[in-house]
């Protein structure tokens, strides 16, 4: 079936979505310092090693785990669109209460972004692009294309088509450096304010149409894992197969098409949808079908509340108050201070978590 049914249902959540967009908040909420620190620590252990080079960014081109986590995170805003959305696919009402809704959510994502980028000075050193910006863009563009094609091959024709655009733009625009590629120009013209990377920013205007390819990307994702006519193990392996094939395309046209995160080029979105839907796989075939849950439980309760758990962790003085509550039993450990410091922060913005959990706070737009 080509077009989308409207449903009167509201659609299962997923316990692996949650599970793995939990997985990815943990990276952000401190995982990253604390495989740093142990490596600080530890300097001939060649895995630690490893494993805190991956927690860096690349410099420029190439890619690295880390660069995948802010990705990954849109991937899966995409796919939970596909749940969200199926409440606003009656054609009686028509997509302008779906299109109200995301174009206010994403609004409203704006805002918190500049909030967490520093003080609303509004002056030029103000900074006005930001993650949460570009989530919330991406989506209500993705949304807005879902709403009005309302047809799984033309919206897959989109998707291809915005990456298509941006590769043109790329290739005859500029070059792939920091000051001569088109996002450059384009970030210089169309954003006020300060850029992050002086002469860029990674979540410029371009950078949110490429992020909206990957949230398109989700969005299919979403509707193929909602098709019950595919058997689930069929279905976990044309994931794999797909994440893949896109993963080693991205890799093969790196020499020409470089993958550069900072720019969202396309083969770095090729790159990140092919991870991205290789750990959906991965998560949906042990929590959703094989229903081994258990061990995923501390991830959902982040999951469950990333736009809480992000908030705390950028706007709250989080590191201070881990500090007032753990300093004093880090200091019995002298030699591992910093480390047991990074766990018990991990431990602190869990705990509120699970607070919220129990007493039903979920903080969505």
């Amino acid at each position: 079936m080509n077009h989308l049914s409207p449903t009167s249902e509201r659609p299962p959540r997923l316990a692996s979505l949650d599970a793995l967009r939990g997985l990815d908040m943990f990276v952000i909420l401190g995982l990253d310092a604390l495989i740093l620190l142990l490596a600080s620590k530890a300097p001939d252990n060649e895995l630690l090693k490893i494993a805190a080079i991956q927690m860096t960014h690349a410099g420029w081109q190439g890619l690295r785990l880390y660069d995948l986590v802010f990705p990954v995170f849109v991937f899966i805003a995409g796919v939970s669109m596909s749940f969200s959305l199926s409440r606003h696919e009656d054609e009686k009402t028509g997509p302008g209460p779906g299109l109200l809704k995301i174009w206010k959510r994403a609004s409203l994502l704006v805002l918190l972004g500049m909030l967490v980028n520093g003080p609303l000075t509004w002056t030029e050193d103000m900074r006005y692009a930001s993650v949460l910006g570009l989530i919330g863009l991406s989506c209500a563009m993705g949304g807005t294309c879902v709403l009005l094609l309302r047809c799984r091959k033309a919206i897959a024709a989109a998707t291809g088509g915005i990456l298509a655009l941006v590769a043109l733009l790329q290739f005859f625009g500029g070059d792939f450096t920091p000051s001569g590629s088109v996002n450059s120009w384009l970030d210089a013209h169309m954003l006020p304010g300060s850029l992050h990377g002086g002469t860029f920013d990674p979540e410029g205007p371009l950078c949110i149409i490429s992020a909206a390819a990957l949230c398109l990307g989700g969005w299919l994702a979403g509707t193929f894992l909602q098709d019950g006519r595919v058997p689930p193990v069929r279905r976990i392996l044309l994931m794999l197969a797909a994440g893949t094939c896109l993963f080693g395309m991205a890799w093969g046209l790196d020499g020409i098409y470089p993958i550069i995160k900072k720019m969202w080029t396309g083969t770095f979105v090729l790159a990140a949808a092919g991870v991205s839907l290789i750990l959906l796989a991965f998560f949906h075939l042990v929590i959703d079908v094989w229903k081994f849950r258990i061990w995923s439980f501390p991830l959902r309760i982040i999951g469950l509340n990333a736009l809480a758990a992000y908030l705390i962790y950028q706007l709250l003085n989080i590191h201070s108050l881990n500090q007032r509550i753990f300093s004093g039993a880090a200091d019995l450990f002298p030699p591992f201070q910093p480390v047991f410091l990074a766990v018990t922060l991990l431990l602190l913005q869990w705990l509120i978590l699970f607070f919220f959990y129990k007493r039903s706070i979920f903080i969505k737009l």
